[in-house]
Order: C-alpha cells, then sequence, then structure tokens
C-alpha cells in the first residue's frame, strides 16, 4: 500500500521545520542559554538543512537541486555527529569549554563543503563517492558518542537518560535510514527524513515534559562552589548512598544529609540540583525506588508485604511509597511485582 504524495511531503516537511523552529527557540534564551544549549541548537539547525535539502530533492521533478542547497545539504550532514559528540560532553560536564584547534578539525570537512558549495556538483558526490565518505564518517562517531553516554550513565537520572539516548539512538536511527537506502538499497530514500519528523516529535514531548533536562535550571549561576569541590560532594554522596543507605531512613533531611558528609547544606544542595538536575527529596525518593524495585523482585522478599518493603526502603506511609513509586515507574508496586514476578 502506498502512501499518498501529500502525506508524505507533510510527514517529512514537518521534521524539518519542527528542528528549525526548536533551534531557533535556544537559540533566543537568554538567562538559560549555555554551551549544551547552544550546541544542541546548531545539532537542529544542521538537520533542518539537511532534511531541507532531503525533502526538495525527493519531491521535485527529475530530483533537481539547486547547487548550493545541495552542497549545503550535504555540509550540514558532516556536522551532525560532530556537534552531537561536543553536546554530550557538555551536558555531561557543565565545565566542558570548546578547545580552539582541538574541536575545529571536527569541521573542516562542513566548511570546506560550504565555501566550495557553488562550485561541488552532484558528480562528486554521487560518482566519486563522496556521499558514501560522508555516511561512513557519521559511522565513526556513533561508538564515540556511545561511549561518552557510557561513561556518564551512572551519574545521572532516569529523565537525562531518556533524553540523551532518544537523541542519540534516535539521531542514528535516522542515519541508518539514509545508509540502507544509498549503501544497500533496501528501503525508500525518504525513509531518513520520516523518521526524522517523528524523531523530533518525540524529542519535542520530552523537552516539554522535562523541561530542565534539557534546558538546565541557572539557580546556581553565580556559584561560590569550584567544579572539582561539587564533583568531589557527589562522588562522596554516591558512595554514602549505596554502603550506608542513609535514604533508608524515613526522617532523612538535606541538612542531616549534610552533615553525614560533614559539608554544608548550600554545597549539597547545589551538588544535587548541578549535577542530576533534581531536588533533594527527588534524589532521595529515586534511590529509595531502585532499591524498592529490587526487594520486589527478589525471590527472597515474596512473602513480604508491600508496606514492609516501603517502611524498609524509608517510607512511614503506604500511600506515600505508591504515589513516589508510580511516579518514577509508571506502575503501582503491585502490578511491579506481579509483572517481574517470575
Amino acid at each position: 500500500m502506498s502512501v499518498p504524495f501529500e502525506i508524505l511531503l507533510l510527514m517529512s516537511g514537518a521534521g524539518a521545520l519542527q528542528s528549525a523552529l526548536f533551534s531557533l527557540y535556544l537559540f533566543t534564551l537568554r538567562k538559560s542559554r549555555n554551551l549544551a544549549t547552544i550546541l544542541l541548537g546548531l545539532l537542529l539547525l544542521a538537520f533542518a538543512i539537511k532534511m531541507l535539502k532531503s525533502v526538495v530533492y525527493y519531491f521535485s521533478e527529475h530530483h533537481q537541486v539547486s547547487t548550493i542547497l545541495m552542497n549545503w545539504g550535504f555540509g550540514a550532514n558532516l556536522a551532525i555527529y560532530p556537534l552531537l559528540y561536543l553536546y554530550l560532553n557538555s551536558f555531561f560536564d557543565k565545565a566542558y569549554r570548546i578547545n580552539g584547534w582541538k574541536h575545529f578539525l571536527h569541521f573542516i570537512p562542513t566548511i570546506i563543503v560550504i565555501v566550495l558549495s557553488p562550485f561541488i556538483s552532484d558528480y562528486f558526490w554521487m560518482k566519486q563517492q563522496g556521499y558514501a565518505i560522508s555516511l561512513w564518517t557519521a559511522a565513526f562517531y556513533i561508538p564515540v558518542c556511545l561511549r561518552v553516554i557510557y561513561k556518564h550513565y551512572h551519574k545521572i537520572n532516569r529523565a537525562q537518560k531518556i533524553w540523551v539516548l532518544s537523541l542519540t539512538l534516535g539521531i542514528t536511527v535516522v542515519w541508518v535510514g539514509y545508509f540502507t537506502n544509498y549503501m544497500l538499497g533496501l528501503v525508500n530514500y525518504i525513509t531518513g527524513p520520516v523518521s526524522f519528523s517523528f524523531l523530533m516529535y518525540f524529542l519535542t514531548y520530552l523537552s516539554l515534559k522535562r523541561t530542565e533536562v534539557v534546558i538546565p535550571c541557572e539557580r546556581y549561576k553565580n556559584s561560590a562552589y569550584t567544579n572539582p569541590q561539587i564533583d568531589d560532594c557527589y562522588t562522596k554522596l554516591q558512595a554514602l548512598l549505596i554502603h550506608q543507605q542513609p535514604h533508608r531512613d524515613a526522617a532523612m533531611t538535606l541538612p542531616k544529609m549534610a552533615s553525614l558528609l560533614n559539608v554544608t547544606p548550600h554545597l549539597l544542595s547545589e551538588t544535587i540540583n548541578s549535577r542530576a538536575q533534581q531536588t533533594f527529596p527527588d534524589y532521595i525518593n529515586s534511590f529509595r525506588i531502585e532499591q524498592a524495585q529490587r526487594l520486589l523482585q527478589d525471590p527472597a522478599y515474596d512473602n513480604k508485604k508491600i508496606t514492609e518493603i516501603a517502611y524498609e526502603t524509608g517510607y512511614n506511609s503506604i500511600s506515600a511509597f505508591n504515589a513516589a513509586f508510580k511516579k518514577n515507574t509508571h506502575m503501582t508496586p503491585s502490578a511491579f511485582r506481579k509483572a517481574n514476578s517470575k
């Protein structure tokens, strides 16, 4: 069953437009703009240009595209994965900075293509393997980007994990669409633009649902603490929660936790906010719910009532436990136990 021309045009063109608008929004931020949001804006802008070129190419008569648009599309394509790589680094490390020539080298191919865009013909891209080289270049960056995520994965919360994995794997799926079309001939060319449109819809939904993940809170913009101090506090906090499990104390508060770590409450609050993008109660609850999930799946606790597990993980009421559990897992504790029982 073939999809009508108009529907395909709408589905593929909407992604390019959405990407351009999202990019414009990030560029117009004032107080919350940082390196990560700038790089994300550039990444989405590069995708918008690439998708515009793809849509014009696919739907124009005899696939005729102006030389300038064609080369800008290919140049943007060469910039996408370097921008993703730099964005991931700046997303995980708030102190990350662009370091002159070291990072400029990633964009030399893009700059060359843009500068020479009036002169490079489609013969270079299609007959002299220029397009194939650009696809394989992107393939080189995929494991590099995944390695960056793996390196920092244990430091971030659930919402951040969903965001970076959705962005990275989604972009990879779009690349696979183009790769399998040109290199293997397995799918239609329009698969790439259409899959990107769905990716943009999902990323927009995530950004609206958890704005603080995409646009970090600037509550501690004028911090009195250095990044090494915050990193050291975060490392100690995680070690304390894992080994001593103070979160099992239902009366645990921010000042009490700071006292256990021998730091000020303000430093601990800033550490959790900047490194986990969460408030203290949400951060502690995430540890409690993770432990509750493990216990609900443990055969040794099959005969334990859910109320007992709630008290054991730091909750003094079953209603508070149920509410926190559903907020973090989108399931009730009993439904989770049933779904994971052997």
